[in-house]
């Protein structure tokens, strides 16, 4: 494949059994990661809204019925949002662009400055650091504001061909002709077409 990848790994797969393995690791990976991803936040909503019922140790009823009603709303929520969007690919690439490098280049860079300004004793920072430092914030900027812009532009591109909400978009899930006709493997809808 090389460079020739076009979107997501999986996409340019054939619809056989390295497909359907891809496939299952990613449902496992996602099964995991927003399981612990969805009991902080589940937890979070819970104790904002009733304190006493969030802790994991109260086996009484409310608390779990709260509990229940948490998860459920959550998961109402992100369905919701996931067929509402269209484009939640791109809506994805969008916020990855945008807080990305944000959260995990820019505010720790600005925490280290503010720590090493404000610190009584200041830790040696050489010059070449201060240089890397610099760096890697304008590198941070390029790709947060380019990737925003990337992002923005491909959401635009595709605002035609994205559909409205709820309409559905079988596009490389079914390997039938009028699905996925132009998917990896799928030689014999061209010969059709032809």
């Amino acid at each position: 494949l090389g460079d020739r990848v076009n979107g997501m790994l999986n996409e340019n797969l054939p619809f056989n059994v390295p497909f359907q393995v891809a496939a299952g690791c990613l449902v496992i990976h996602m099964l995991i990661s927003y399981l612990i991803k969805g009991i902080v936040l589940g937890r979070a909503m819970l104790s904002f809204a009733k304190e006493e019922w969030s802790n994991p140790e109260d086996s009484r009823k409310r608390s779990l019925a709260a509990w229940n009603g948490v998860v459920i709303s959550c998961l109402v929520a992100a369905w919701l949002l996931a067929n509402l969007v269209p484009f939640f690919g791109d809506a994805v690439d969008l916020l990855g662009a945008s807080f990305t490098p944000l959260s995990c280049w820019v505010i720790p860079i600005l925490m280290f400055i503010r720590y090493y300004m404000d610190a009584e004793e200041k830790p040696h920072v050489s010059v070449f650091e201060w240089s890397c430092v610099c760096c890697e914030m304008v590198l941070a900027l390029i790709l947060m504001f380019l990737g925003t812009y990337s992002s923005l532009m491909a959401i635009r591109a595709n605002w035609a061909s994205s559909g409205y909400p709820f309409e559905c978009h079988c596009e490389g899930i079914w390997d039938t002709c009028a699905c996925s006709g132009t998917h990896i493997g799928m030689d014999a809808c061209n010969v059709l077409a032809d």
